[in-house]
């Protein structure tokens, strides 16, 4: 028992069975002492040698601690004494995925989740898990039959799920120069789903590319209607574009539309408050901005153009303060440190 006793500071802290040291290996692991867990771990192999679930415990220790190597080493080596065919040795096959995948084995890693799923067609974890590695190996095509199998088991309407795979096609044509593939892609997602922000963010681009700028805009301007979080993903290419057709006060009415429904979002002020000023008409700007801070004094990036804009306007007094103003509000988000304190 000395290494028990070396592990665990004395006989006294050591476990006396495999299940007092796997609750106890919880607890650390809630504790974040991952250390402690590894030693607690180790021993409950050591007290239960023939239960598997010590060994798959401290294998995802392991890989928690990216660890992978060791991770790898007690999967393979559980999978030559258990049945494939065992609800446990499916899970030690898809846990043994998890280690390559997160190892950056891609092919290994779908090739042991692909085992999991001839074992058992129905696995969750597994298909859920070769859904994404498809996804990023750009076997879109699997993929898709894999979500659609696994909206079925789940008794979930999979039609979201498969438009973010169809455009992440879209996007897999587009880096490869085919644009005629792209635009397939992500107007099948729209079909699937036609609230998929990314889709329509995508869907601009390509008719951009085309140089259709009224279907790009038309495109692009679903994309605050659907979702105001996502407005600012889009605002740059909508201002830029208005102004590309003569049409700049377009912008400012579409931003205008917006924030009469939505007077909170933040999003589309900050976007009018910046439009403004670019064309000079720096008060009007300011008074956005100033709703904007009135919601939330802490809001670091409309302090920022708020001393851009300042700066613009060469009001040297209102800049000292709204730099000393910055200055506080990043020193309350602990965003900035006293020199002291980083020496």
């Amino acid at each position: 028992m000395g290494w028990l006793s070396r592990a665990f500071g004395g006989d006294a802290r050591a476990p006396k069975d495999a299940e007092t040291a796997l609750q106890s290996a919880l607890l650390a692991i809630l504790d974040r002492d991952l250390d402690r867990a590894e030693s607690l771990l180790s021993a409950a192999v050591r007290l239960a040698s023939d239960d598997v679930m010590p060994y798959l415990a401290l294998a995802r220790l392991f890989r928690m601690r990216g660890e992978i190597g060791r991770a790898i080493h007690i999967h393979q080596n559980l999978l030559l004494r258990l049945d494939s065919n065992s609800p446990l040795g499916i899970l030690a096959t898809a846990d043994l995925g998890a280690d390559f995948a997160q190892g950056g084995f891609l092919r290994r890693a779908i090739a042991s989740y692909e085992e999991a799923l001839a074992h058992d067609p129905k696995h969750v974890p597994s298909l859920g898990a070769l859904v994404r590695l498809l996804a990023e190996a750009r076997e879109f095509p699997r993929a898709i039959e894999l979500a659609r199998r696994l909206a079925r088991l789940e008794g979930q309407d999979g039609a979201a799920a498969e438009a973010e795979l169809r455009v992440a096609m879209a996007d897999a044509a587009r880096a490869e120069g085919q644009s005629n593939e792209a635009r397939k892609a992500v107007k099948r997602a729209l079909r699937q789903n036609e609230r998929c922000v990314r889709a329509w963010i995508v869907l601009g681009e390509l008719e951009a590319e085309r140089g259709r700028a009224k279907a790009a805009l038309a495109a692009w301007r679903r994309v605050p209607e659907l979702d105001r979080r996502a407005g600012p993903l889009v605002y740059p290419q909508l201002e830029a574009t208005y102004a590309a057709l003569g049409r700049t006060r377009e912008f400012e009415a579409c931003l205008r539309g917006l924030l009469e429904t939505r007077p909170d979002d933040r999003g589309a002020r900050l976007a009018l408050a910046r439009s403004l000023a670019a064309r000079g008409d720096a008060e009007p700007a300011l008074a956005e901005l100033g709703q904007v801070l009135r919601r939330d004094p802490e809001d670091l990036e409309a302090r920022a153009t708020l001393g851009r804009i300042l700066l613009a306007e060469r009001r040297d007094g209102e800049v000292a303060k709204a730099h000393a103003e910055l200055i506080a509000a990043l020193e309350r988000q602990g965003l900035l440190r006293a020199r002291e304190s980083l020496a």
